[in-house]
């Protein structure tokens, strides 16, 4: 590998790194707030799977805003 191809894939690497930590941030805050929606939704109530899907909605527009984000940067 040539001197400018390393240094590419390494400048590469280190400006994905950001972006692979928010992405993973991004997917514990969904994780959680589902966790919350289920320990505190009561025991005798049956909710579709619009309303569990739902749960997902706002962070992934989060997510989804991040990585519009990062790709104009880019």
């Amino acid at each position: 590998m040539t001197r400018s191809a390393r240094a590419s894939a390494t400048r590469a690497a280190r400006d994905a790194v950001p972006f692979l930590v928010i992405t993973a941030v991004w997917i514990v805050v969904m994780l959680v707030v589902y966790a919350l929606f289920l320990l505190s939704k009561p025991a005798d109530v049956a909710y579709s799977p619009a309303i569990h899907a739902s749960v997902f909605v706002p962070p992934l527009v989060g997510f989804v805003g991040h990585t519009v984000h990062e790709i104009r940067q880019g």
